[in-house]
């Protein structure tokens, strides 16, 4: 079944939809990166513009996917992410920080490999404080 403009109305088959179109762009995005990404300022340009648009694809296919929820869902997701992304950012900067602390001189390994890491290991917190805050929204509410 689905709904007027051809979408899925099953909620879990349009996320899946959406979250598919997103893994595909990003995945051409870095085949292209793989491919190009060391050949200097050119590659440069052309792995930004592959992550450019990889990057809107995926914004487009979220929209879609948000424009299909109803009311209620779309209020949890808001409530997740407020709270739980801020708690996991809170988390994961006390983490990072302690961490970066701890080693003192001993870091090792590129800048750019550390900022990477950093940066994942703070958008890894708040994706699963995202991930908690939307349960407990639902499991108050149910």
């Amino acid at each position: 079944m689905t709904r007027p403009g051809g979408e899925p109305a099953n909620p879990l088959r349009r996320y899946g939809v959406s979250l598919g179109v997103a893994v595909l762009a990003g995945g051409i995005a870095g085949a292209v990166a793989a491919g190009f990404g060391s050949n200097g300022a050119t590659g440069a340009a052309i792995v930004a513009a592959a992550t450019a648009v990889a990057i809107t694809v995926g914004l487009w296919s979220c929209s879609v996917w948000w424009r299909g929820l109803d009311e209620a869902a779309q209020e949890a997701h808001k409530w997740a992410w407020w709270w739980g992304s801020t708690f996991g950012l809170a988390i994961g900067s006390v983490a990072l920080f302690s961490l970066v602390f701890a080693a003192g001189d001993g870091l090792s390994g590129e800048p750019k490999d550390l900022l990477l890491g950093g940066a994942a290991l703070v958008a890894g917190v708040q994706t699963v404080g995202y991930g908690v805050a939307w349960a407990v929204w639902w499991l108050k509410r149910r």
